[in-house]
């Protein structure tokens, strides 16, 4: 009896010191973010590299989606310090510099030079300099005139002269790509070249792309506001100003872009608390659970960091991850992620776009939010 009065009370002090840490308080078993991490990360590494959506056979390289959703199990295996996970992780990458290395990306296109987040994140965990050289090369390479055709060049050129990386393309994914490997950069090297380039240029882009409302179009010819194509703005956003100085001069505005957008997210939340396909229409659009997971991201950060008020902004957070957990099937994948999408030229265009079950867009997101949710004393 003695003793399960003493299981009862551990118990009830480890929830009363997780609602005191945590950044929604105490939360159902269910949705315990250690559980569903390594239910998440034990997912990833149980499968082999993969390719874009539901693509068969062996990718060429490894695409961005993984790159994003390795990143999220080292994060969050660093944070719970899970050994084991880690070591795991890191023989993944172990076949790149060998018997697989036809796989190592190139950084010779935004999508692909996110990749040097990997090696970047490994060589902060270990010091080993050969992953150092690896990612540091990718970071440098983004703001390094590449060979190719004299056309090219000259396009290229011009963003260099203007101080843009020349990879610049005004897409909305470009600003997470961009902003996690040179904030990656400046965590290895200290060097406040990395972070500064990347916030100039995400300055840039909020001046070019950001609509009144904090929104982004999918593209101006595509004046739609698709889901996971905001997402990546909302976490690029988020990322730098995890990194950013407070000193920077871009500080500031890059703030008042990403609360610009978080209050309009708050505002257009559908009945479950989640994001639908299209961000303004939370009625008509079916949910998707990909932007919605890094929506959720970024504004667990925001309340974590200061930046939203976290009065107005826990009871949002609590309930989207709430309602993300019915949609993570007992294998650990995420289901109701939004296929892989071009610009369209019409609503139905998105609408109707395929769902898909285990995609790494969705769960490098969940990743995401489910490090960010850990209490202040697991980090």
């Amino acid at each position: 009896m003695k003793k399960t009065i003493l299981k009862i009370c551990i118990l009830f002090l480890s929830i009363q010191t997780y609602a005191q840490n945590g950044v929604v308080g105490d939360l159902p078993g269910y949705a315990d973010p250690v559980l569903i991490g390594e239910k998440l990360v034990k997912n990833y590494l149980a499968s082999d590299y993969r390719h874009f959506d539901e693509i068969p056979g062996d990718p060429p390289y490894i695409v961005y989606p993984e790159t994003c959703t390795w990143l999220g199990a080292l994060v969050f295996s660093e944070k719970t310090n899970n050994t084991a996970l880690l070591m795991d992780l890191e023989k993944r990458f172990f076949p790149l510099l060998g018997k697989r290395k036809e796989l190592m990306q190139k950084p010779n296109h935004v999508d692909n030079t996110v990749f040097g987040v990997i090696p970047l994140r490994l060589y902060m965990l270990t010091d080993n300099p050969l992953y150092y050289h690896i990612g540091i090369d990718f970071a440098d390479r983004q703001w390094q005139l590449p060979k190719s055709s004299a056309s090219d060049s000259i396009k290229h050129a011009a963003f260099l002269d203007r101080g843009l990386s020349w990879q610049t393309r005004f897409w909305i994914d470009d600003m997470y790509m961009i902003t996690a490997i040179q904030s990656h950069a400046y965590l290895a090297t200290k060097d406040r070249k990395y972070i500064d380039r990347a916030a100039y240029e995400m300055t840039v882009y909020l001046d070019s792309i950001q609509k009144p409302n904090g929104l982004f179009y999918h593209a101006q010819q595509a004046p739609f506001f698709w889901g996971r194509g905001n997402g990546w703005m909302a976490a690029g956003m988020t990322e730098l100003l995890r990194n950013l100085p407070k000193d920077s001069e871009y500080y500031s505005r890059i703030l008042t872009s990403y609360q610009r957008m978080m209050h309009t997210l708050k505002l257009n939340t559908n009945k479950e608390g989640l994001w639908g396909q299209l961000v303004d229409e939370p009625t008509e659009s079916w949910t998707e659970t990909s932007g919605s997971a890094m929506f959720t991201y970024a504004m667990i950060a925001g309340v974590k960091e200061g930046w939203l008020d976290r009065h107005e902004y826990v009871p949002v957070v609590r309930k989207a991850w709430l309602a993300l957990m019915p949609y993570i099937n007992d294998n650990g994948d995420l289901r109701d992620v939004c296929i892989g999408t071009n610009i369209g030229s019409t609503k139905e265009h998105y609408l109707n776009r395929r769902r898909l079950v285990g995609d790494f867009h969705g769960q490098a997101a969940l990743l995401w939010c489910a490090s960010a949710l850990l209490p202040e004393e697991k980090q």
